[in-house]
């Protein structure tokens, strides 16, 4: 209830005191055009698969090919949480700082089947549809990049405004995922995975 009513509170104290730039809105509005996301009827999905838990610093750092049954199962978790979390929504936005990751739900994960099985059998409404803007250049980091313009952090800034206008957010470790939360205002949040990397583990939906 305390998370809530902060959330809440910070989602409409933002908006009270910030609006993106001309070309961050435009870029929002793009990729929302393109991937026909509406406002509140779509759920966001955030994986903070970088973060340095134990497992992935003894293991000589993050790599989505050497950890790729570790990750991808952290990356099904999330999307049944996001699921669970809003039934049926319209389709799924999924952010990360990691592009392999996003490229493995938005083509080859089984949400990617499952969708195109229950569209052959006119079934896709209840099917999970994940979508995401280009991934091709993946998310610096605020904190770590270096010698990079403010332009290089617009698709940062673009995942985060359009997971605070959708209406659930699944979000991992950090803050940056708990700042979209906040922006959609808080009241269907879920944090699929602690700081220690340890998972809130969510059936898969129905």
């Amino acid at each position: 209830l305390f998370d809530h009513i902060v959330f809440y509170r910070y989602h409409e104290i933002f908006r009270l005191l910030f609006s993106p730039s001309d070309a961050l809105s435009a870029h929002i509005q793009s990729t929302m055009k393109s991937l026909n996301l509406m406002p509140n009827q779509y759920s966001s999905v955030h994986l903070r698969m970088q973060y340095p838990v134990d497992v992935i610093k003894n293991d000589g750092g993050f790599s989505f090919e050497r950890q790729k049954p570790l990750i991808t199962g952290w990356a099904t978790n999330a999307v049944n949480c996001a699921a669970n979390l809003h039934p049926n929504a319209a389709k799924y936005y999924v952010s990360s700082d990691s592009s392999r990751t996003i490229k493995y739900l938005v083509e080859e994960s089984r949400f990617v089947q499952n969708y195109t099985d229950a569209t052959k059998h006119k079934e896709h409404e209840s099917a999970v549809k994940l979508v995401a803007r280009d991934y091709s250049i993946q998310n610096p980091h605020i904190n770590f990049a270096k010698n990079l313009e403010p332009d290089d952090f617009m698709s940062v800034f673009e995942d985060l405004f359009i997971m605070g206008l959708g209406k659930c957010v699944a979000h991992g470790i950090g803050g940056y995922g708990r700042l979209a939360a906040a922006l959609s205002g808080g009241e269907c949040v879920m944090r699929h995975r602690g700081d220690g990397g340890n998972m809130n583990v969510c059936t898969q939906p129905t």
